[in-house]
């Protein structure tokens, strides 16, 4: 037995097992749903689909189990047999030795200013002028948020405060009301 025939079995029986699991039915629902009438009693017998369908998954299952121990005992049996030959077990064994791989050579740098792109000198200041205008906008952008917070804190708080008061104003003039 090969471990691709038993790869073929194994994903039949994989694929039966999801197929016979999904038949089934669910609780609160009528064998007839799983085959689009409520005559599905007939098909399986007087006791209907669900002992069929129970016991052929039990054998499914139990085959799959089965069937992945002997798979992991065949490779473990092969991978020795492999080891124990001396030949290797992966891509690694194409390379008869060490000559072939290539050596790595460094870059050389350049010789002299010829080699080097030139930078246009009035570019580079510009750029430097647009970033230092980029900074200060985005400095004056964040004191302009922490300004606004700070107003919003102080609202809030203002806010806050006439809500207090105004919360306590009726109950002062309900006590007054109760008096005369």
């Amino acid at each position: 037995m090969t471990l691709n025939f038993l790869n073929i079995i194994h994903v039949l029986l994989a694929v039966a097992l999801i197929g016979f699991i999904l038949v089934q039915r669910g609780p609160g629902a009528t064998a007839g749903s799983a085959f689009g009438s409520g005559a599905s009693g007939t098909v399986f017998g007087a006791k209907g689909s669900g002992s069929f369908l129970t016991k052929t998954t039990a054998i499914l299952a139990t085959l799959f189990f089965a069937l992945s121990m002997l798979m992991a005992v065949q490779a473990n049996r092969d991978a020795r047999q492999m080891m124990r030959s001396g030949s290797d077990l992966g891509v690694v064994g194409s390379l008869q030795d060490d000559s072939e791989v290539p050596a790595i050579t460094p870059a050389k740098p350049a010789e002299n200013s010829a080699d080097m792109p030139a930078v246009d000198a009035q570019a580079m200041e510009a750029a430097k002028e647009n970033a230092a205008a980029l900074k200060t906008q985005a400095q004056e952008g964040a004191a302009a948020v922490q300004k606004k917070t700070s107003a919003n804190q102080a609202d809030n708080v203002a806010d806050k405060a006439k809500a207090d008061e105004l919360s306590q104003e009726p109950a002062k003039t309900d006590a007054g009301d109760n008096n005369h």
